[in-house]
């Protein structure tokens, strides 16, 4: 079935296997399944409606709406709602169940919905069991860790997003159980390395892409399992370790030579159509030990899914991100969400079943347009039911939203308590200013207001922003043998984005064999080949 995009008209296909996928997730009450359609969106629009809701990195100080204290918050102070700071909000001092209220059957559920999102306290910041770890968010079990975005279980670790399980990371994206790492993207059990991207379980390298298993490695690409090499060509160790002394210490010209050699070699070399490893039958890039996971980035352990992005752990899942670190099973357009099982349209969701529209509940069951909800079940728009009483009232809901068009369709945007450019589909999708108002988005110009704190304040050269270097950020920078940077944390993150590749897959054929490869390399300069062309000639 081929239907036109509602907001970009572009065509997109729903396939059999998406239709068999929504009977499947489709809910069932009394015997009777209440079938979830076809969204009248693309898979990217899809994606770009979710981002909406997730601001990642932009902060401003205001007060707990509770206690009154000094915070950081992802909320203006200018918002309409209630914020309170993080560890506040966790406790039992207040009720989201205070503010519960009737379903009314002749306004949508979004107008009603909106009107409870206001009404409820919000959480400052979103990140739980943090140690020392005050300026992350939507982070997970941070020790020691400051600017982490979307994060699970790391020690040490600064100005990162998407990282799990590492120690000693800076200025990362999409790592793994990586240590001693600076500047590196899409990675996996490296240790000791600057500069690297697409590289698995290396060691000691530098300005390195496409890389496995290579150890004491300077400016190469795609190599397998080698040792001092340089610009890929193999040294001994004494002629390696000659050139390397004059690297150790890096400055920012010698970085730039460096990453000019890296650029000739990826020009010149053929590039792997995409990064899939120990998985069958998936498409996509970033994809580790999953089965049937297709149109996918960033996924790892993943079966039976389709548009994941930045979420391990998935069962049975479509549209989906940043559900990390325990994913999602049985779940379709769901963002930010933690261990759910049965989960349609959420945001920021952790661990429980059968939710349905909701946002900011944790350690629930059987929701129905909930908000700032804990440890609770069967509740509608935050008011108790039984178990009969919810069986009774919720099909009711799904067939009036049916009517309405909002039935199957993700949270509406007007519900994102965020401008545009404060959330990260702005880092996916830009615009302009001027473009996200005639678009009838919003916007918030930000004010630059930077205090030194004691620590050092610099000027980025790019952009003109002011940012501080902290007195721990630059003991890393010395260890690791490497400048401080020139440019802002903000753009260094959007530079690492460009280096991952895009989100946006294409059909082109191998450079070597001619057979339809799909891949995120837009670039048709650059030579690529399906998997068995490029292992023959790596190998």
């Amino acid at each position: 079935m081929v239907k036109e995009c509602k907001k970009c008209s572009q065509e997109y296909e729903i396939t059999e296997s998406d239709l068999a996928f929504l009977e499947q997730i489709s809910p069932i009450f009394a015997g009777k399944r209440l079938d979830v359609p076809g969204s009248s969106y693309c898979p990217a629009c899809r994606h770009q409606n979710r981002l909406l809701f997730r601001n990642e990195r932009v902060f401003y100080n205001r007060k707990c709406d509770l206690t009154g204290k000094n915070i950081v918050s992802t909320y203006s102070p200018d918002k309409p709602f209630k914020v309170y700071d993080q560890d506040v909000w966790w406790e039992d001092d207040w009720d989201g169940m205070d503010y519960g209220r009737d379903f009314d059957f002749s306004r949508t559920f979004t107008e009603q919905f909106k009107d409870l999102y206001r009404d409820v306290p919000h959480m400052s910041l979103y990140t739980i069991n943090c140690e020392n770890s005050y300026y992350t968010n939507y982070a997970l079990g941070q020790k020691n860790c400051y600017l982490i975005f979307g994060a699970g279980d790391n020690e040490d670790c600064m100005m990162c997003k998407y990282i799990a399980y590492s120690k000693d990371v800076v200025d990362g994206l999409a790592i793994y159980s990586c240590e001693f790492c600076y500047e590196g993207v899409a990675s996996d059990q490296c240790y000791g390395c600057r500069f690297f991207v697409n590289s698995r379980n290396c060691s000691e390298c530098t300005m390195v892409k496409d890389c496995s298993a290579c150890k004491n490695c300077i400016a190469c690409f795609g190599l397998r399992g080698k040792q001092y090499c340089i610009n890929n060509k193999q040294y001994s160790r004494v002629d390696y370790e000659k050139f390397a002394k004059d690297y150790e210490y890096l400055d920012h010209d010698k970085i730039d030579f460096l990453r000019g050699k890296l650029d000739k070699l990826e020009k010149d070399l053929p590039h792997i159509a995409s990064h899939v490893y120990a998985s069958e039958n998936c498409s996509g890039d970033g994809i580790y030990n999953s089965k049937n996971t297709f149109e996918s980035f960033d996924a790892k352990e993943c079966e039976d899914c389709r548009y994941i992005h930045n979420s391990p752990r998935c069962f049975m899942v479509q549209d989906c991100v940043y559900c990390a670190p325990d994913g999602v099973r049985f779940g379709y357009n769901v963002c930010s969400t933690v261990g759910l099982e049965r989960a349609m349209s959420v945001f920021y969701v952790w661990y429980g079943s059968d939710i349905y529209y909701s946002i900011e509940c944790h350690n629930c069951h059987n929701l129905f347009g909930c908000a700032g909800l804990k440890s609770k079940q069967y509740c509608i728009f935050n008011k108790q039911y039984s178990k009969a009483e919810y069986g009774e009232l919720v099909p009711r809901i799904i067939e009036y939203m049916r009517k309405t068009g909002e039935w199957g369709e993700y949270l509406a945007y007007e519900l994102s308590p965020f401008a545009y450019n404060e959330t990260v589909a702005n880092e996916y999708f830009p615009l302009t200013k001027e473009k996200c108002l005639s678009s009838g988005l919003t916007w918030k110009d930000q004010e630059e207001s930077v205090k030194s704190d004691g620590d050092d304040v610099y000027v980025c050269e790019v952009t003109g922003r002011s940012f501080k270097i902290i007195d721990r950020e630059k003991e890393f920078y010395k260890k690791m043998k490497v400048p401080i940077p020139k440019k802002h944390p903000d753009l260094r993150h959007l530079d690492r984005l460009k280096l991952r590749g895009g989100i946006k897959l294409i059909d082109r054929k191998c450079d070597k064999c001619k057979k339809t490869i799909r891949t995120n390399i837009l670039n048709l300069d650059f030579k690529v080949y399906c998997e068995e062309c490029y292992l023959e000639e790596i190998y």
